[in-house]
Order: C-alpha cells, then sequence, then structure tokens
C-alpha cells in the first residue's frame, strides 16, 4: 500500500474531531438531533479549515444506517462508500471544473433519481464560486424547490462571488481561521500517536507556519518530519521552513541594546546570504520582541500556553532586561511599519537596513516622574519640592553609563525645577498711584489671572483708542450686575449701548453681531433709534425679522428694567462725522471693503480726476 500523508490519515471523522469550529459543528450536531435539517448550505472559509471535511462527515451522518446520528459509526456499508468516494448517494463535484451549464443541467436531470440504500441525496459542490452566472441560473430553480431528500452543500472560499439570488436559499456558515494553540494541540496528539519526539518550540512554529490552516499544518508536519526523522527539534524546523534562527535576533538585539551598528548590518547580509527571505526575518524579529516584551510583564510568557526551555526562557528575561517596555513598544511599531511597506519597496534590503539603524538609534525612553524625581533630587535642601505631573512617557536621550548623558539630563531637570521656584516667587505689586493699570492674562499651569496679573501701564496722555477701552470699561464698572437686571435712571442709552453689545455678542454671538454693525442715531428714556450704513443690507434684513427683532427689544428691556422700543432703519448714505467716529471707535465696525478701496492710491486718484465715488 503506498504512503499515506498525514493531511489525508489524520482527515477528522467525526464533528468532535473538527478543530475549531465548534460553533458549527454543534449547530449541525443538534439540527440532525432534532431533523431540522435545511435542504442547501453554504461552507465558507480560507483553506485547509475544515469545510469539505464538514460535509463529508455530514453526508455520513445522515445516511449512516444507524442514522441520521451524529456520531456516524464508519463501519457500515454506506460509511465506507461515502469515505472511499463510491457512494451513490453522495456526490461531490468540483466546480472549477465543472462550471458551465451543460454541467449544471446534467446536475439537474440526475437529481430526480432516488438514492440507492441512503436516507438523502446529497450533492457537495466544491469551489461553487467558479460556477458561471448561467450555470447558477440553471441551478437556481431546483435549489428553490429541490425534490424531497435532496441536500446541496456548496463550499468555498469567496462567497462574495456567489449571486445573491443563491444566498438567501441557503444556509451560510462561516468557518474560521484556527488558532496556533488549537494546531498545536493537534499536532502533539498527532505527534504523540505516531511515537515521534518533538520539541514543542518546533511544533509552534509549524503551527505559525500554518497561518490557521490545519490542512497546511499537517503538510509541514510531514514535510519536517521527513527530513528531521525521528526527532523534531527546533534549529532543524528553522531550516526545513526557511525561518531565521535565533542567534540572528540575539545579535541584532545585543547591537541595539549597544548602539553600535555594525554587528547588526552583518547580521542583515548573513540573513541574505543563507537565502532568508527579509519577509520572514521582520517577522520572526517582531516575535522575538514580543517574547522579550512579554518577559518584562510577570508570568505573560508562561501564558501563552507553550512550553519554553528553562534557559531560552532565562535567556529572554537577561535580554529584556536591557530595555524597559516603552523601548520594546516602539521598536514593535518600527517593525510593524516596515513590514507593511516591504511589499511595496523597489530596495527591499535598504528598506530593511534603515529599519534595523532607527533601532540601533532608538532613543530611550524614561517617565517624567523619574525625571522629576531626579530634579528634586538635585536641589538644595530645603527649596521646596516639585510636583509631580500625570504619568507619560517622554525621550531623552540618555544611556546607561553614559556621564555625559546623565549630566545633560540632571541640568535640564535642575532648570525645571528653577522654574517652578520663580513662579512661587512671583507676588502681586502695589500700583503707582499716578498711574492707570490695566491687566492682560497670561498662562501658567495651575496658575490663574486673578492671582498672577501682569501689569500694563495706560499713560494719561494717551490714544482716542486706549482712552474708549477705559471708559468702557468705567462703563462695565459703573453699571455691570451679575443678574444683567440694571436701573437706570438716565434718559439717553446712547452711552450704555455699548455695554449692551457685550452682553448680546455673549449670549447671542450670531445676532448680536449684526447688531453691533448699527449705530444709535438718537434715544430716549423709553425708545432707542437704529441706523445701518447702506452696505450693511443684510445684516439689517436680519435684525428687522419679527422674532428677532422682539427678541432685541426683549434683552433691551430686561437690561434696563423698562419698556424700551427699538426703531431701525436703513440709511441711504452716512455723511456726518460725529455718526462716522461713533461707529469706528464706539461700536467698532470693521472696515468694509468699499472704505479699503477708497484708500488704494490709484483709486483714489481716479475718484479725484473724474470726481467719481464708489458704487455699493
Amino acid at each position: 500500500m503506498s504512503y499515506v500523508v498525514f493531511a489525508r490519515k489524520w482527515r477528522p471523522l467525526t464533528f468532535d474531531d473538527v478543530v475549531g469550529q465548534e460553533h458549527i459543528t454543534e449547530t449541525l450536531k443538534k439540527a440532525i438531533e432534532k431533523n431540522r435539517v435545511a435542504h442547501a448550505y453554504i461552507f465558507t472559509g480560507t483553506r485547509g479549515v475544515g469545510k469539505t471535511t464538514t460535509a463529508r462527515i455530514m453526508a455520513r451522518a445522515l445516511n449512516c444506517e444507524k442514522g441520521p446520528t451524529t456520531n456516524p459509526c464508519g463501519v457500515c456499508t454506506s460509511c465506507k462508500n461515502i469515505l472511499s468516494g463510491s457512494s451513490f448517494d453522495v456526490l461531490e463535484i468540483d466546480g472549477a471544473s465543472n462550471n458551465s451549464v451543460d454541467d449544471i443541467r446534467e446536475l439537474r436531470d440526475n437529481i430526480g433519481y432516488s438514492s440507492m440504500g441512503g436516507k438523502y441525496r446529497i450533492f457537495v459542490i466544491d469551489e461553487v464560486h467558479m460556477l458561471t452566472k448561467s450555470a447558477f441560473n440553471a441551478l437556481l430553480k431546483t435549489l428553490e424547490e429541490p425534490p424531497k431528500n435532496v441536500i446541496f452543500i456548496f463550499a468555498t472560499t469567496e462567497p462574495q462571488k456567489i449571486p445573491a439570488t443563491i444566498h438567501s436559499r441557503c444556509q451560510r456558515y462561516d468557518f474560521k481561521r484556527i488558532s496556533a494553540e488549537q494546531i498545536l494541540g493537534r499536532l502533539i496528539n498527532i505527534c504523540s500517536t505516531e511515537n515521534i519526539t518533538f520539541e514543542k518550540s518546533a511544533l509552534m512554529l509549524v503551527a505559525r507556519k500554518a497561518e490557521g490552516s490545519m490542512r497546511d499544518s499537517l503538510s509541514l508536519l510531514d514535510q519536517v518530519y521527513s527530513f528531521c526523522q525521528e526527532n523534531l527539534t527546533e534549529k532543524e524546523v528553522r531550516n526545513v521552513l526557511g525561518l531565521v534562527g535565533l542567534d540572528v535576533f540575539n545579535t541584532v538585539m545585543d547591537a541595539v541594546a549597544s548602539k553600535t551598528a555594525a554587528p547588526a548590518l552583518n547580521a542583515i547580509q548573513d540573513v541574505l546570504y543563507q537565502g532568508f527571505d527579509l519577509q520572514e526575518f521582520l517577522l520572526g524579529l517582531q516575535e522575538h520582541i514580543r517574547n522579550l516584551l512579554f518577559a518584562r510583564i510577570p508570568g505573560a510568557l508562561e501564558a501563552r500556553g507553550v512550553e519554553i526551555e528553562p534557559e531560552i526562557a532565562e535567556q529572554f528575561v537577561k535580554s529584556a532586561n536591557r530595555f524597559s517596555e516603552g523601548d520594546l513598544l516602539r521598536m514593535s511599531e518600527i517593525l510593524r511599519k516596515a513590514e507593511n511597506e516591504l511589499k511595496w519597496s523597489a530596495f527591499p534590503r535598504f528598506l530593511v537596513e534603515i529599519t534595523i539603524l532607527k533601532l540601533v538609534f532608538l532613543d530611550s525612553t524614561i517617565s517624567i516622574e523619574q525625571l522629576l524625581k531626579m530634579a528634586t533630587e538635585s536641589l538644595p535642601p530645603g527649596s521646596g519640592q516639585v510636583q509631580t505631573a500625570n504619568s507619560a512617557y517622554i525621550t531623552a536621550n540618555q544611556n546607561e553609563g553614559s556621564d555625559e548623558k546623565k549630566k545633560i539630563v540632571n541640568n535640564t531637570t535642575s532648570e525645571i525645577a528653577a522654574d517652578f521656584q520663580e513662579i512661587d516667587k512671583i507676588d502681586t505689586q502695589p500700583v503707582m498711584e499716578s498711574q492707570e493699570t490695566s491687566y492682560e492674562p497670561i498662562e501658567f499651569d495651575n496658575y490663574s489671572e486673578t492671582e498672577y496679573p501682569v501689569e500694563k501701564t495706560i499713560d494719561n496722555d494717551n490714544s482716542e483708542e486706549l482712552n474708549s477701552i477705559v471708559d468702557r470699561n468705567e462703563l462695565k464698572d459703573n453699571y455691570a450686575s451679575d443678574d444683567q437686571n440694571v436701573n437706570i435712571a438716565l434718559k439717553d442709552l446712547k452711552t450704555l449701548w455699548p455695554l449692551f453689545l457685550d452682553m448680546m455678542l455673549k449670549d447671542r454671538p450670531n445676532l448680536g453681531s449684526f447688531l453691533s454693525l448699527a449705530f444709535v442715531a438718537s434715544c430716549t428714556e423709553n425708545s432707542i433709534d437704529l441706523r445701518f450704513q447702506p452696505s450693511y443690507r443684510f445684516q439689517f434684513m436680519e435684525v428687522s425679522k419679527k422674532h428677532n427683532k422682539d427678541e432685541i427689544e426683549k434683552a433691551i428691556s430686561q437690561f434696563t428694567s423698562k419698556k424700551i422700543e427699538i426703531s431701525i432703519i436703513l440709511e441711504d448714505k452716512i455723511t456726518s462725522a460725529e455718526e462716522r467716529q461713533y461707529i469706528n471707535q464706539v461700536v467698532q465696525i470693521p472696515a468694509t471693503i468699499d472704505d479699503e478701496m477708497e484708500k488704494e492710491p490709484i483709486i483714489k486718484t481716479i475718484l479725484e480726476v473724474f470726481d467719481g465715488e464708489v458704487l455699493n
């Protein structure tokens, strides 16, 4: 008898043998127990995850002489015929080579025949997405109303290519990738049964190389077993699978720790000389850094489910102690980006070399608590304590044994501490009586404007603009209150109009900005006459709307505690110099485009020569 490969020899025979697809096998088992088997199924998933195997198990479970049962016996005539592929009731069709409409028509004509001893006629179509559109259309009617005891099982790796009309008539089951730990458990069981000696780390390499496919892992196990014979070691498995050795990664990390680039670059040269793939090198280095990171976390390395040799585990811990968690995380991020860029690079070797140099010259990380602690320790006694900030990581050019870089860090932290001491000395000084004082806000961490004002001196003989600022501040001091309800005895509200605008700009910014472009032409004790320039027609129309005007009257009535009526008019042209000065200085209306145009030298000359004017 010819040799049977592991992928065929160890193919699952029952639902319980299928690894990693419990969410599907349990559902199918319960459907069989309750006699709720559907007439059509779609099994989707990547290669080697058990789609066709599950279809065969289901066929034997339904047609077993002791069934339908969730555990087919495997010894009856029906089970043996299905296992050998000679059953007349279970027909497997390759959709890639039988994808024409004529093939489906022939299948449709054979569906009507009765079974040859089995309870069901089961049609398994593998790679069903390869069928043509005409073939799907020919299958559609039969799939919608199949004969009694006929079941279709469609297996595919690309379910998106199946028409929606087919999808809607089938139950879909998605097979997921199998985890490396589950594959490892299956490989250990197979090796134990086959009396193959192995290292767990070697089988884990096989499981990871399979990338979630059980069939691929069994094929790889066959391959490495042929090379290693009775003993599977990690070193030999790496050679067979083309994986970079652990010694290369140790060399690279030693170079990173010592900040020497030459050994790291020589390691890359050796990798290429031995014929290894650069993509595999980056993936292996990522895995190595992952092990170092887990070695820094108590119990994380053991929780992976892989027994590591004590010498290797001790080596991981010793190597990991040279780096902080922040260093290892940043290295992982650099390698991840390089792995994504490598497939598109026209010069992959240079990309890998640049990536390794980034790791070599990577700055170390230090927490800000440690930095501030160093600052407090460097302060003289009695100088006070510096409060620590929230936990964060900052970059510092600091290596162990480097006295010069430690000195730089100590000087930096001393300067930070000195800044904090200077802040503590800040105090408010009395203002000289011969000067007026205004304040500008200044921002310090944890310090407020009121505690530490910055003085600004304004001479009495200053510009009109500064005087208008002082006048407005005086208005606020005289009339402003918390509840914004002010009893006003003045008949003329014109001088208080800027204060009312400030309130409107704060409460209703949109409406206040429109209103600020108007000026007070006149006012009495119970009324205000507002005027807009012709260029502010849009603002005039917005303010004149009934709901906006009512809101303004209500606001100013509350502001003055009196019933105030507002009159709003759009001026044809403003000619009063007093009104223009009032608008520019008190109300502070921004300059219009017309005003800016009139200031242009060329336009000004043209207007003077031709006695013209700027039209709106």
